[in-house]
């Protein structure tokens, strides 16, 4: 079945095609001749590089850390040692192995019924932001896309340069969809892009998810869910007018149950976009994945190999390496939500006046603050105090009195000494 709101499926660049092929012979242990590409690193292939390589992981470190760790080590050693494959290029969206991980997250996480054949349905990508700008490229020109009030700033330049027409929904005070407005504005075979939890308001709400997929069920459409924050959620109390934020395991594992119920009719119109950037604290890294239907991830793999011949090498092996670690025991993200819970609430003490979901949730890794005047010129009048942030506008869509502060900008001391000063010298600045 074919998606209207989707380009043509395209044909694929003939040397990512070859390189491909290549892979997937040596993964059925044919022996291979390959004169494929230009993969100049493969000259290296069988000699030893490195005598010896080294890596002792610290074992004081707290358990979700010494996770990342341990993959971090392990996918080195893999590219490096004892022989040199991160040199060489590797296919741009994933080894049929990397892939076969990506299958494994969105069939556990997401409740996506994939099977472990199911590569042509997943890609690997340099992070995040790319798998997000491929699945918005993927779109047929002349398209509809919408998207909240608040959300992703990069989103509307993507949709317009892909010759789309992009059109905003409204949002109640609270944050919440307006879904009376999403119902007059929507049309047939349009797409709406969204990102739950919503950067950068941190609104969560599997309700609204839910709505937005099925109007678009009912119009032929389809959804991008951009969900790289979904380990990283924690509740605020009281609910109405927060003064304390904290990480509760449980509430959040129940919540991931009732995400991926709204997946179960859908998914074959819904493209999901994640990554271990957030989740694992390797954003530099560049490791991102995605799940859609053939039709869409054909797509991405064609925009995507048009424009880079090859993957991120030793990104995408280290990657995988984390990715399966993640996997056997998902506790990475555990730390980090003490710390977010923690400067949301140091936030909440200062009386910063933040913007915040009425709804008692609250997730990514960002705050907005509430502005006296427009927040571009807040914006640069605290970067000359040393202070920097970004201007709400770009998220909005137009000029309105709010900033974005990032919550994870500032590095973590025992204490989160750094963040307290960061924050009271924010609240001076502010007056």
């Amino acid at each position: 079945m074919k998606s209207e709101y989707l380009r043509p499926f395209p044909p694929m660049p003939a040397i990512r095609e070859a390189m491909m092929k290549a892979v997937q012979l040596r993964e059925k242990g044919v022996h291979v001749f390959d004169f494929s590409s230009g993969s100049v690193g493969n000259l290296l292939f069988e000699l030893s590089i490195f005598k010896n390589i080294r890596i002792e992981v610290n074992d004081e470190l707290p358990v979700p850390l010494k996770i990342v760790a341990d993959g971090i080590k392990s996918g080195i050693l893999n590219s490096c040692y004892p022989l040199l494959r991160a040199v060489g290029y590797s296919p741009t969206t994933g080894t049929p192995e990397q892939k076969r991980w990506v299958i494994k997250y969105m069939r556990d996480v997401h409740g996506v019924p994939l099977t472990d054949e199911d590569t042509d349905r997943v890609a690997c990508t340099a992070g995040g932001q790319q798998a997000m700008a491929a699945s918005l490229r993927a779109i047929r020109s002349g398209t509809d896309v919408f998207m909240l009030q608040w959300d992703y700033s990069p989103i509307p330049g993507i949709v317009r340069g892909n010759g789309c027409k992009l059109r905003r929904v409204k949002m109640h005070d609270d944050l919440s969809l307006d879904v009376d407005d999403l119902k007059k504005k929507i049309i047939d075979k349009s797409v709406f892009y969204v990102s739950m939890p919503n950067n950068p308001t941190g609104y969560t709400s599997v309700e609204d998810l839910r709505a937005i997929v099925e109007v678009m069920r009912t119009k032929g459409g389809g959804v991008i869910w951009d969900a790289p924050y979904l380990f990283t959620i924690f509740e605020l109390t009281p609910k109405t007018n927060p003064t304390k934020a904290r990480f509760n395991k449980e509430a959040v594992e129940n919540l991931r149950k009732k995400f991926k119920e709204v997946v179960e009719k859908d998914y074959d119109d819904i493209c999901i976009l994640s990554s271990l950037s957030k989740t694992c604290l390797i954003a530099g890294l560049r490791f991102g994945f995605t799940t859609a239907n053939k039709q869409w991830i054909a797509n991405m793999e064609a925009i995507i190999g048009r424009e880079n011949l090859s993957a991120p090498t030793l990104s995408f092996i280290t990657g995988a390496h984390i990715l399966r670690m993640f996997l056997e025991n998902p506790v990475t993200h555990e730390w980090m939500c003490e710390i977010l819970a923690n400067r949301i609430t140091v936030l909440l003490e200062e009386r910063i006046p933040l913007l915040l979901p009425k709804n008692g949730l609250y997730g990514a890794l960002y705050a907005l603050v509430k502005t006296p005047i427009e927040g571009t010129k807040i914006a640069d009048d605290l970067l000359n105090k040393g202070m920097v942030t970004v201007s709400g506008a770009s998220f909005y869509g137009e000029p309105v009195n709010a900033v974005r502060l990032s919550l994870v900008a500032v590095p973590w001391v025992e204490g989160d000494e750094k963040w307290i000063d960061s924050v009271r010298a924010l609240k001076k600045a502010l007056g």
